[in-house]
């Protein structure tokens, strides 16, 4: 995969925008990893609005579209591409390294255990208007979370805590940011390889589970259609995989349900060139109210980490 050709490409569609980016860093700096674009083959283009509507009528479900219409989401794919962190740029969106941030800031802990650095997201770099106009266009979003397995396994308190075990940190002034050097807590595992984002900006559609929980569908024959053929014939289609996520919803692994309220801020995935394992090859979810982030409030986001 790593030994075909390097390409770039813009395709514009309908309602939707592909993005292909190397975050500030030269041409002669950064080999463009080919991985990011082998995920696009013949069959996976993004789909349109009606064309997720032509497969829910497909399915059987063409009287609950404009349900289901409601709940698709955009939201950006995000793929990491390994690289010396001095040729990142200060303030540049990035996977793990060490986080660009103002010289006021205070490394965050939970009990005294140090969090690690997991992305930075400068949200300029990311047309927001296409997501939602309401969100914030500007500054910068920094995710932080304890990465201690034995934490996570011995301490129920930890998860319980799913506002207090993380730290989701924002900063609107991004023009005097020191690149801050991990505490010295940390061990070589909990500081991650720094990776420059690769984004693409897709329709997202909802699990089953969410669309029960929240009581849009009801019936649990519909729910079957939605899960069993539309879903299954969408992610064969169209999904490229789980990976990081920036808005959207969430990649469900286990239950895929969450309020609807509540909208996914990041998804962290397991990825061994960043050195990121959660829970067996699972997933790290960020939530938030959706009022609360256009608010530029963060003090209530909260975390879900789930296995395979």
């Amino acid at each position: 995969m790593k030994d075909k050709a390097m390409r770039f490409f813009t395709v514009v569609v309908i309602g939707m925008i592909m993005i292909f980016s190397m975050s500030s860093c030269s041409k002669g700096d950064i080999e463009m990893g080919s991985s990011f674009i082998a995920l696009y083959n013949d069959k996976r283009f993004d789909p349109t609005l009606d064309e997720i509507g032509s497969m829910v009528d497909q399915a059987g479900l063409g009287s609950y579209w404009n349900v289901i219409k409601q709940q698709i989401r955009p939201g950006f794919y995000m793929v990491p591409q390994i690289v010396d962190e001095d040729k990142i740029a200060v303030g540049t969106s990035k996977i793990g390294g060490h986080p660009d941030v103002p010289s006021s800031f205070v490394w965050p802990s939970w009990e005294g255990h140090p969090m690690s650095f997991l992305a930075q997201i400068n949200l300029e770099e990311f047309p927001m208007d296409s997501v939602n106009p309401e969100y914030p266009a500007s500054g910068i979003l920094y995710f932080f979370y304890v990465h201690d397995y034995e934490l996570w396994y011995d301490n129920p308190k930890f998860d319980s805590q799913k506002r207090k075990n993380n730290l989701v940190y924002y900063t609107a002034d991004t023009s005097q940011l020191i690149r801050l050097d991990s505490p010295e807590a940390l061990t070589e595992e909990q500081v991650f390889k720094s990776g420059i984002i690769q984004k693409k900006l897709e329709l997202t559609i909802p699990d089953g589970d969410y669309l029960q929980q929240n009581k849009i569908l009801k019936k649990k024959d519909v729910l079957d259609k939605y899960s069993l053929i539309f879903k299954s014939k969408f992610q064969e289609t169209y999904d490229v995989g789980i990976g990081y996520r920036f808005l959207g919803h969430m990649s469900a692994l286990q239950y895929g349900g969450y309020p609807q309220k509540d909208i996914l801020l990041f998804q962290a995935d397991s990825n061994t060139e960043v050195g990121m394992e959660w829970d067996l090859s699972g997933l790290l979810y960020f939530f938030i109210n959706e009022d609360d982030f256009k608010k530029l409030s963060f003090k209530n986001a909260y975390t879900e980490r789930v296995g395979t």
